[in-house]
């Protein structure tokens, strides 16, 4: 919602993660401006929200205000009140790639453990397995090396 052009969307997002700030330090508005989130090393738990299925507009899908232990976006926790503020005129632009070669890989390995073993604990045994394996089996980096 930070990187919408619609300056209604993003006012939304503005005003609900300084919401969030303002109750988590116990200040309002922008009396913080350089806030260190008490949650920012702590590892978020993830829990599906109730979806609107007759949502037409992305920002309608869910109710942040009926979410209880909600906390502000990872990308925007370094962030101080006024950069947060900023946003409004000038959208979010995260300069963080998703699709790498690293990703890939990953995206390949789950896959192939997702269509031989079933359920949580077992897929992701796997996944452990595969990396231990291939730290200790020896790297060569060419074929001289192999004898």
């Amino acid at each position: 919602m930070l990187a919408e052009d619609d300056e209604n969307i993003c006012r939304r997002a503005v005003d609900k993660i300084l919401k969030l700030r303002s109750e988590a330090s116990g200040t309002t508005g922008m009396e913080s401006s350089n806030l260190e989130s008490s949650r920012k090393d702590a590892v978020r738990q993830f829990k599906v929200p109730k979806i609107n299925v007759g949502a037409t507009h992305f920002y309608e899908l869910t109710n942040l205000d009926s979410i209880k232990d909600i906390s502000q976006p990872p990308a925007v926790m370094d962030l101080d009140n006024t950069s947060i503020a900023q946003m409004l005129t000038t959208p979010l632009v995260l300069q963080h790639p998703c699709h790498n070669q690293a990703v890939e890989r990953h995206v390949k390995l789950v896959s192939e453990a997702a269509s031989v073993v079933t359920g949580y604990e077992k897929r992701d045994g796997m996944i452990c397995q595969k990396f231990q394996s291939r730290v200790l089996m020896s790297k060569f980096d060419s074929k001289q090396q192999i004898v």
